[in-house]
């Protein structure tokens, strides 16, 4: 890893090649968003169900990075990258992963564990635990997803109540519409429902405990695994009421929707020319204790680097022009912003970006 005294390249705004991944209750609303060059995971005849945006091995399209993956990255530049906070949190990996899924079918009643346990259960794994929001893009008419128990139960109901199928029924069933946000804190049982559309900001993780999954068999023929007593180990069994988190507003427009110790999600909507919100752009500033993570959801945005010195006491080449200088970024298209950057930036155009960060104390809104 680069010491973090020593000068390192001129960091810029990195775009990112997306990744599909195949799973059995994927759709058809994915794939056609890129062209060929993209990757396809997963097991031959089942459809697509999620893009991954932004992971550790996300590769860099743009700039002299091109062709590196952001793991690599995390590695050499360290908290320039990745940012002071989930540097001394996580070390040199990449704090976030965000993805859209495209639930064509439901998918599987699960539960994912939080940091101590996956570090306890799972280190073998390399994954942190997770914790996950959802911001839906599109639901079908009477759409819903699965969210905590209506009633509380035991280990032993909650396993009863998997191998009889009544598990969903137990469950609570909230409406969602384009917009809905959901917060997903580790532990807590949950299921996205059948045609939706979503945009998922979660923990670097793809630690996933599935309790119930409707008798599905995979593209092999084979029922999919279940990991019961790891569920029932980690699931908070009590019983909650949903409370949609209240939107607050930040600066220049943007909104927090989700504020989790480990992550924000911000929105911005961006009218286009004309527009009091818009008219001379939004301009932000990355912060040294976070990355930023930008996905248009909405639209296209444009997305400028300003001019002036690099703020960064490690930069290179301070007079020199950063490697970026502008790029359009259309729908599910995501930009890293390294928390090194040192530059302002600047959103103009026609459309809806989300915001992604880890602060150092979610409870207090952070204009960065």
């Amino acid at each position: 890893m680069l010491n973090e005294n020593e000068p390192g390249p001129e960091l810029y705004p990195l775009l990112l090649r997306p990744e599909l991944h195949r799973r059995v209750w994927g759709g058809e609303k994915l794939a056609p968003l890129y062209g060929e060059g993209v990757p396809v995971r997963g097991k031959p005849g089942e459809p697509v169900g999620e893009s991954w945006l932004l992971d550790g091995a996300s590769v860099v399209t743009n700039g002299p990075l091109a062709g590196r993956t952001l793991a690599e990255l995390a590695v050499e530049l360290g908290s320039r990258l990745v940012g002071s906070e989930p540097f001394a949190r996580y070390g040199a990996r990449l704090p976030l992963l965000l993805k859209l899924l495209d639930a064509d079918q439901p998918l599987s009643v699960q539960v994912h564990p939080d940091d101590r346990y996956a570090l306890a259960h799972e280190a073998a794994s390399g994954h942190l635990g997770k914790s996950e929001a959802w911001y839906v893009l599109e639901a079908a008419a009477g759409a819903s997803v699965l969210w905590g128990l209506e009633s509380p139960l035991t280990p032993a109901e909650l396993e009863r109540a998997a191998a009889t199928g009544e598990l969903p029924g137990l469950m609570q069933a909230l409406p969602v519409a384009k917009g809905s946000v959901v917060v997903n804190p580790a532990g807590t049982l949950h299921a996205v429902g059948a045609g939706i559309l979503l945009f998922e900001i979660q923990q670097s993780s793809d630690l996933t405990y599935r309790i119930y999954d409707y008798g599905r068999v995979g593209a092999d023929g084979q029922p999919r695994e279940l990991h019961l007593t790891k569920a029932a180990a980690v699931a908070d069994l009590t019983s909650a009421p949903h409370e949609p988190p209240a939107p607050v507003a930040l600066a220049d427009g943007w909104q927090r929707l989700v504020q989790r110790p480990e992550f924000v999600l911000d929105r911005l909507v961006l009218a286009g020319p004309g527009s009091s919100s818009s008219t001379d752009g939004v301009t932000g500033q990355v912060a040294p204790t976070s990355l930023e993570t930008l996905t248009v959801i909405e639209g296209q945005v444009t997305l400028t680097m300003n001019a002036g010195a690099s703020g960064s006491a490690t930069s290179v080449r301070p007079q020199a022009p950063v490697p970026f200088e502008s790029a359009v970024l259309g729908f599910g298209q995501t930009a890293l912003l390294p928390a090194g950057l040192g530059r302002p930036y600047t959103l103009t155009g026609q459309g809806v970006v989300l915001r992604g960060a880890v602060v150092k104390d979610a409870r207090e809104p952070s204009d960065s």
